[in-house]
């Protein structure tokens, strides 16, 4: 079986399982077994069928579903790139703080082209987003959240309308991912997240740049300083 035809397989599985966008997709040596081929096909198929639009893979957290069908358009050229650099970013350890200067650059210029561009109308999407993430329960909150949290940062920078930007940040954030997740989301961290992606909000809603990016800077610095007092940390011993 080559990886085309192990994506039509996949797609089978999530129909077959009723499984909806989100829904993590069993460890590829679990899906190696369930198929009866090696992981390294199925290695290849997850990464063709993220291509596709079928499913989301996020490192070292695994294979979500993304969509329920198979896109039928054509890879654009930033797609294909944003796909190139999130397999050059998994092949190895990236320096975490490489990232988040990445992410730094890219948010600021993207949240600016957003405020400059958006519709009111385009708004729909990122405050349903909002409205989800304040409905997960608080002792919930750790995976769901972060999920919804890169979501409402790669909703804004698709408001932008930079396809290339957009798909780098894209590739930076699954990178950042597994950090961001471990990171100890206490009640008041969410609270203040909350404040921050809704000043954020109400930044793109006036169409504001300026604000939009100073909101945007101390969102981030609030991430920086936590994944640093991470660091500091002793990790956990027996």
């Amino acid at each position: 079986m080559n990886p085309s035809g192990l994506v039509h397989q996949l797609g089978r599985l999530i129909k077959e399982q009723s499984l909806q966008p989100g829904d993590r997709l069993p460890s590829i040596r679990d899906l190696a077994d369930q198929f009866g081929v090696k992981a390294g096909l199925v290695r290849d198929a997850l990464l063709d069928a993220q291509g596709r639009g079928l499913v989301k893979l996020l490192p070292r957290a695994g294979a979500f579903v993304e969509s329920l069908a198979e896109s039928t358009q054509h890879s654009t050229s930033a797609e294909r790139l944003g796909r190139r650099l999130r397999e050059l970013l998994a092949a190895e350890n990236q320096n975490l703080f490489h990232l988040l200067d990445a992410r730094e650059t890219l948010e600021l210029a993207l949240i600016a082209q957003a405020a400059r561009k958006r519709e009111i109308q385009d708004l729909f999407s990122l405050r349903d987003i909002l409205q989800q993430m304040a409905s997960i329960p608080p002792k919930k909150r750790s995976e769901d959240y972060v999920r919804l949290d890169i979501e409402f940062h790669l909703e804004i920078s698709r408001l932008s309308g930079n396809a290339v930007m957009a798909a780098m940040l894209c590739a930076v954030m699954e990178e950042l991912a597994p950090h961001l997740t471990e990171l100890r989301w206490s009640a008041k961290r969410h609270s203040d997240t909350d404040k921050s992606h809704a000043r954020l909000y109400s930044a793109l809603v006036a169409g504001d740049v300026s604000l939009a990016q100073d909101e945007t800077r101390n969102h981030l610095q609030h991430a920086y300083q936590s994944l640093l007092d991470r660091i500091r940390q002793p990790p956990k011993v027996g």
